[in-house]
């Protein structure tokens, strides 16, 4: 795997194409068949959003945790447990602690209003809140930086060096979250809502958190090179998912999974995963400026996109217009916002670190 000033280009990779795929997967939501109680539902709605959605699922959060152990350990290689608090506090916490009421108030705002078009119930009290006033603040997608602040705690109790035989660590984590499925007896869990830790689902992403950790980033080039291979039995793995996919969405499904496709799912998930670095690591094996920039820009766009993605899927849903392409003007747009706002911050960030190395010069000369 080539470096340039120390960065692994195959990890860039991965940290835009994750980022670009959560927001295309986002963009679909109010496509969707299955009623899951979004902000708002399209007037064009197809089966394969929901089946898309799916597979976007079983995978991408797992990735986000498995690359944010990966870059944990190298944080506390570097600067040791307590570099690693002040940067999780410098880098997390204070994100989430900044955000966590506008994007809040965004996106309860976005789902009165999508209620009152389509006049629907209050979903409020579905939603666990913390109340403060009158002022409901609910996670949102914002649980990911929530669940890393805890799982970061893991870096004091996780092993230094990683693991010799990169490629087993698929096969290991395959077994932690079959069985977390099995107790769960869904295909997949559920999105937290809560302020309150769900168990489960903090053990099932701790799993692939501790798999990042012990995957030194030259391990990306193992997954490289069996692509072929992982590619084709996730394919297989999917593709025998498909009949329990189908009966979960009929009348009348019974509650629980079976035993078979909840396993088959929990591989699936896993090998994707698998997939999803070694992809990266064959496609971006070199320096793209455009890739950097993405990687750059990922949590910020993460942090930032939902509310702007469903303000423009609540625009969009009354047009008579084709499904296709309201969907690829919401994410465009969307991504094209997001993009367009960092390159803005970075811009006057710079433009400010300049000033002030020039500031102590001018005033010398005066």
């Amino acid at each position: 795997m080539e470096r340039e000033e120390a960065r692994i280009h195959a990890l860039d990779g991965a940290r835009a194409f994750a980022t670009a795929l959560v927001l295309l997967v986002h963009g679909l939501l109010s496509f969707l068949e299955t009623p899951i109680g979004w902000a708002i539902k399209d007037r064009s709605t197809h089966l394969a959003a929901d089946f898309v959605v799916w597979v976007g699922r079983a995978f991408l959060m797992p990735a986000f945790f498995l690359l944010s152990g990966m870059v944990s350990r190298g944080i506390v290689l570097r600067r040791g447990l307590r570099g690693f608090a002040r940067e999780r506090a410098a880098r997390v916490l204070v994100p989430l602690l900044v955000a966590l009421v506008p994007v809040s108030a965004a996106m309860n705002a976005l789902w009165d209003h999508g209620r009152t078009l389509e006049g629907r119930a209050a979903v409020g009290s579905q939603v666990p809140a913390l109340r403060a006033s009158e002022l409901p603040v609910t996670l949102a997608h914002l649980w990911f930086l929530y669940y890393l602040l805890l799982l970061s705690t893991l870096a004091a109790v996780l092993p230094r060096r990683p693991l010799r035989s990169p490629l087993a660590l698929p096969v290991i984590a395959i077994l932690p979250v079959s069985a977390l499925l099995l107790v769960a007896g869904k295909l997949q869990l559920d999105t937290p809502l809560s302020f309150l830790v769900e168990p489960l689902i903090a053990a099932y992403f701790a799993v692939f958190f501790a798999w990042g950790w012990l995957l030194a980033p030259d391990d990306l080039a193992a997954y490289a090179r069996r692509l072929p291979w992982l590619a084709g039995l996730a394919l297989v793995l999917l593709a025998a998912l498909v009949p329990a996919l189908v009966a979960s969405t009929a009348a009348g499904a019974p509650a629980r999974a079976p035993t078979w496709a909840l396993v088959t799912s929990a591989a699936f998930s896993c090998l994707a995963v698998a997939v999803l670095l070694g992809a990266c690591g064959r496609l971006v094996n070199r320096a793209r400026p455009l890739v950097r920039l993405l990687a750059d820009a990922s949590y910020f766009v993460y942090v930032t996109h939902l509310p702007i993605v469903v303000f423009l899927q609540i625009a969009a849903s009354r047009l008579a217009w084709p499904g296709p392409l309201k969907y690829a003007g919401v994410v465009t747009i969307a991504a094209g916002v997001c993009l367009g706002a960092f390159l803005l911050l970075r811009a006057a960030r710079r433009a400010s670190k300049r000033s002030s190395l020039l500031a102590p010069r001018s005033a010398d000369r005066a």
